[in-house]
């Protein structure tokens, strides 16, 4: 089984811990320090978990002393620059001791424990400022989550979806890798906050939206509120300045495409029964074709709908089904006319029936 991302960065911030526990001890043995040192180097993550784990133990006095680590300038230089940037390392301690970790073969887990929680409950309490660390959160297929964000802002994201949270001294962004999103936005006045979807952004303007990316296009789609849409990333986003007047605002109802990179002319108007409707696990259609209503229901599904006709997946349908009931919904397109179900235990096919001469 391949371990999930939130799976390694918990095996790196145990790792990280550990090593800050043993450089309490002084300068580490030249092997160990020749390999804390390889360990730093491996990735840009295991450099910024160490800074995290260093100042998390600042809150934590009684329970692991104060830090004492000899790397204190490598370090800060390392966190002032970009994540991606190779560090020269300072050669290690040549003292030798006795072994560290056997030292804190006893104290380690138990301060190493206390670290990792801290670290969590740190990050939830100062709006993941501390660190820097970006927060995944996914859904699995037919799954859906609401999580409460350090801001206050609510995010709740629907089936087979991942959004990512980082926050800055400016900004709070999150970031739509796939699937869908409802976003509800706490107000600041010292923050904005950014969404941002392939090659797609928004800024919300305190507000309720949702945001559904899809394979070729993202939707945003306004509750109430109002959002500022934009393509790509514009100079005038990277310098920090104000919304032009020229980029595209959504206020409720209204719903705006980025297809391709290209945002559409101009905001339409939509059902917000029919676009919220997940929020119920219900999926709700009026008139759509039924290509494109087949495939929400294959992102709730076990077995998916197919439908290889071209001139049955334009036929317009209507209906209200739970989102999770394939079964109904087949028994539907049966009583179609000129339809017809084909079953087997990989897939549902749907055929257009030819006329009888």
């Amino acid at each position: 089984m391949t371990p999930s991302d939130e799976e390694i960065r918990t095996a790196i911030a145990q790792q990280a811990a550990e090593w800050f526990i043993a450089n309490q001890a002084g300068p580490l043995p030249e092997e160990d320090g020749t390999a804390f040192l390889a360990w730093l180097k491996a990735s840009p993550i295991h450099v910024r978990e160490y800074l995290g784990v260093a100042r998390v133990a600042r809150h934590l006095p009684a329970a692991v002393g104060t830090p004492q680590v000899p790397l204190e300038t490598f370090l800060a230089q390392a966190a002032a620059r970009d994540g991606d940037s190779v560090v020269s390392l300072p050669k290690p301690a040549s003292e030798t001791k006795p072994p560290v970790v056997r030292r804190w073969s006893m104290a380690w887990p138990i301060a190493a424990s206390l670290i990792a929680l801290a670290a969590g409950v740190l990050w939830w309490a100062h709006d993941g400022e501390l660190f820097g660390i970006p927060m995944t959160y996914q859904t699995a297929h037919g799954e859906q989550s609401v999580e409460r964000l350090p801001d206050g802002s609510v995010l709740r994201l629907d089936t087979d979806s991942q959004a990512t949270v980082r926050y800055s001294a400016t900004e709070r962004l999150i970031e739509i890798r796939r699937g869908q999103a409802l976003l509800e936005v706490a107000h600041e006045n010292r923050r904005r906050f950014r969404v941002a979807a392939g090659d797609a952004g928004a800024i919300a303007l305190g507000t309720r939206f949702d945001v559904y990316r899809k394979r070729s296009a993202t939707e945003f789609t306004v509750v109430y509120g109002e959002i500022a849409v934009f393509t790509a990333q514009p100079s005038w986003l990277r310098g920090g300045a104000g919304i032009p007047a020229a980029v595209q605002r959504v206020t409720a109802g209204y719903q705006v495409r980025v297809d391709g990179g290209v945002l559409s002319a101009h905001p339409v108007p939509v059902d917000l029964e029919q676009t919220l409707g997940w929020l119920q696990h219900k999926i709700v259609f009026e008139h759509r074709p039924l290509g494109e209503v087949a495939a929400e229901f294959n992102r709730y599904g076990k077995i998916p709908v197919e439908i290889e006709d071209a001139e049955l997946r334009t036929l317009p349908v209507s209906g209200v089904f739970d989102a999770g009931d394939t079964e109904s919904f087949v028994a539907f397109l049966e009583t179609l006319p000129g339809v017809r179900v084909e079953r087997s235990p990989e897939r549902i096919r749907i055929i257009r029936m030819r006329p009888t001469s």
